[in-house]
């Protein structure tokens, strides 16, 4: 029950809070990636290794799983218009889950470099992208709490 509450409250968290970004905005972000394709079951991240870009889904749905016990928990589950890879960006820490393909999936890379670029060379867009970062998590952090505190 815990799984299926989880994956249902978190599976659209990052969808519309991106709608701080405005079109001046995705433009940099879209400029500054490359588009990518992958098939079902690909993995697009791996857990454990090194997060070294943020990823925009352009198309299709990803799970997202994490090790616990050599079994794979599903947590969440994203859509089109979600972004993921946001916390290595964030912290520099090693990707804290695997992201696997549904699917047929697009996705837009943006490497963490470039995306330093382009913040440091347009404050306004960095003030967009860390607001719009910071509710994403905010959401998905107090569904978790929810999810917890109904399991007590």
């Amino acid at each position: 029950m815990l799984k299926t509450e989880l994956v249902d409250q978190l599976g659209g968290a990052s969808v519309d809070v991106f709608s701080k970004l405005d079109v001046r905005d995705w433009g940099a972000f879209f400029k500054a990636g490359i588009r990518l394709d992958f098939d079902h079951n690909a993995i697009i991240l791996q857990e454990g290794q090194p997060g070294d870009a943020v990823y925009f889904l352009a198309e299709g749905e990803v799970r997202v799983e994490q090790k616990s016990s050599n079994v794979s928990i599903e947590l969440a589950r994203l859509i089109s218009g979600s972004i993921f890879g946001e916390m290595s960006f964030l912290d520099g820490a090693d990707v804290s889950a695997s992201v696997i393909a549904e699917g047929h999936v697009e996705v837009v890379r943006v490497s963490c470099a470039d995306l330093k670029t382009i913040m440091d060379e347009d404050s306004r867009f960095a003030y967009h992208f860390y607001q719009s970062l910071a509710v994403a998590l905010s959401r998905r952090l107090r569904a978790t709490n929810k999810i917890i505190s109904q399991s007590d």
